[in-house]
């Protein structure tokens, strides 16, 4: 049982759940998810604030272009097993929020195109040997792509860096290969 199910709701978190999951008692909240996902909509900080007070394990998070800061992966981190986390379109989330990703032990996807997050940045501070895919967009020439590509592939050798796409397929079916 998740220890912070013994108490109720306040009234807050009352006004939350309601608001956002027609919830009306705390009983009602599963401590497990299979996934959340939000597209094009309010959801902020708060918003994983209040559910990391109820809810234990996540397997996937899918937000696109949501109101999420650094500050808001602080939370997504106390959720257990997350295994995705797609985080695209999210101008407000900076290389603060590496060290968030590497403390997700469970994380093996991470898309994080369209955020102020760069290979640089990946190359400086991601450590998360568990991670396979990462995606990300980068501006860099060719030749610094491969020399950052090649630090971030020995510190990290099973994860596969795809660059300028969230998929690992084309629409027609066709295998986009990683960059490394």
């Amino acid at each position: 049982m998740n220890l912070n199910k013994k108490k109720g709701l306040n009234k807050e978190e009352k006004k939350f759940w309601q608001k956002h999951f027609r919830i009306e008692k705390m009983e009602q909240i599963s401590n497990f998810w299979n996934s959340l996902t939000r597209i094009d909509s309010q959801e902020d900080d708060l918003f994983f604030y209040y559910i990391s007070l109820r809810v234990t394990s996540i397997s996937e998070i899918h937000l696109k272009e949501t109101l999420i800061t650094d500050e808001g992966l602080k939370y997504i981190t106390m959720f257990n097993n997350l295994k995705i986390l797609y985080l695209r379109n999210h101008t407000k989330i900076t290389k603060k929020s590496i060290p968030y990703f590497n403390q997700m032990k469970s994380l093996e996807s991470l898309n994080i195109t369209k955020t102020k997050i760069t290979l640089t940045d990946l190359c400086e501070q991601l450590n998360n040997q568990n991670i396979k895919e990462v995606f990300l967009d980068s501006e860099e020439n060719e030749n610094n792509i491969l020399e950052k590509g090649f630090i971030l592939k020995t510190k990290m050798p099973n994860c596969n860096i795809y660059l300028n796409t969230s998929f690992t397929t084309e629409i027609n079916g066709n295998i986009i290969n990683p960059i490394f």
